[in-house]
């Protein structure tokens, strides 16, 4: 059988701490996981102990739809909900419900348009 990709037991298995949240997403019925350094710290206390803590993690584990347990559970996207001044990253179970995130009114977020054709130079 041919070998087309190497990926460590982390990567496949999943990281403890993405899994715990994905866990406590599905316990608390969200269909959503926001994926800035803030809203950990605040949503999920028990994992990431501070703002600082989870900013860290983040940096040493940017979550890869393309080679980490992400890709079963959902998808990565953008958002910025009212007040908030810069993008953030979002994991959000394939097929969700726009109406189940994680207490932030779902019309309240704003999911970042893909650029247009014309945008990118016609290609």
């Amino acid at each position: 059988m041919p070998i087309d990709e190497l990926v460590t037991w982390r990567q496949l298995a999943g990281d403890p701490r993405l899994i715990g949240a994905l866990a406590e997403c599905d316990a608390r019925g969200w269909d959503a996981l926001p994926l800035a350094p803030r809203a950990l710290a605040q949503l999920l206390p028990k994992l990431w102990g501070s703002e600082k803590a989870a900013e860290r993690w983040l940096a040493k584990n940017p979550p890869e739809a393309y080679r980490d347990i992400i890709r079963v559970w959902g998808v990565l996207n953008t958002y910025r909900p009212p007040g908030q001044t810069s993008w953030s990253r979002v994991l959000v179970l394939h097929g969700a419900d726009p109406g189940r995130t994680w207490g932030v009114p779902a019309g309240d977020i704003r999911v970042r348009e893909a650029p247009s054709r014309r945008s990118l130079g016609g290609l």
